[in-house]
């Protein structure tokens, strides 16, 4: 296997591919890449709440990369990338579980920006915090979790904060947006696209390009994003070891 020491060393051998661009962040704390044939594989610890494997390229590269690759990683890594990749090294990897499906999507577009979106000062992520856990217990991005993460909001005409979006776990070139709710009492009122837009806008601006996942039952949601200017992939993630 080649081992691939840059960001930009990825960028080169995948053709500036978003998804292995924004794991390669990793490599500066505790990551590593690799190429095997046409192939190339980047360990990415600790990114979006899991330790990832992320693979990209011909599935008869990609297979054979991921087993020698996995023989070193802990048992709480996941290997992710395209449905049908990920699919197909489970099937030749029979150690390995069901995959897990859902959506990768990116845009290079500069989104219009509204004012109704401002960034979060510090003083307001407790409150941030209170919304997102009351709207969305499950959501992987927290306010005040990490200091690392910029925090966008929307208030109602009434001063209440009512819609959220972050900037989390950006990198690699690629600004990554997490944590996208609304409150329920105003869903439908364009709140949740004015934070979107928001941070969309100031991430492409920044990196020149902005991703998020998305879970592919989320219409709304899919609609959404493609109204920003965002498409993507339908991805997938599996453990590397039942």
């Amino acid at each position: 296997m080649e081992r691939f020491e840059t960001v930009a060393d990825v960028a080169t051998a995948t053709g500036g591919d978003a998804l292995a661009c924004w794991a390669a962040q990793r490599l500066e704390s505790g990551g590593a890449a690799y190429g095997y044939g046409d192939a190339v594989g980047v360990v990415a610890p600790d990114l979006f709440r899991r330790d990832r494997l992320v693979v990209r390229g011909p599935a008869h590269h990609a297979v054979e990369l991921t087993r020698q690759i996995r023989t070193a990683l802990p048992v709480t890594f996941r290997l992710l990338g395209t449905a049908e990749l990920v699919h197909t090294i489970v099937r030749e990897i029979p150690e390995l579980p069901e995959a897990h499906e859902f959506g990768w999507m990116e845009t290079r577009t500069l989104a219009a920006s509204s004012r109704r979106a401002v960034w979060l000062t510090a003083e307001e992520l407790t409150e941030a915090e209170t919304l997102a856990r009351r709207v969305h217990p499950e959501t992987w991005a927290v306010p005040g979790e990490s200091p690392d993460h910029r925090w966008a909001g929307a208030r109602h005409q009434d001063g209440q904060l009512v819609a959220l979006a972050a900037d989390a776990w950006s990198g690699g070139g690629v600004g990554f947006i997490s944590g996208v709710l609304t409150d329920g009492l105003v869903r439908g009122m364009g709140y949740a696209q004015d934070t979107t837009a928001f941070v969309t806008h100031d991430l492409v601006r920044r990196y020149g390009r902005a991703a998020l996942m998305v879970d592919l039952d989320n219409h709304v949601a899919v609609r959404l994003y493609r109204r920003l200017g965002f498409a993507g992939e339908t991805v997938a993630a599996a453990r590397l070891f039942r």
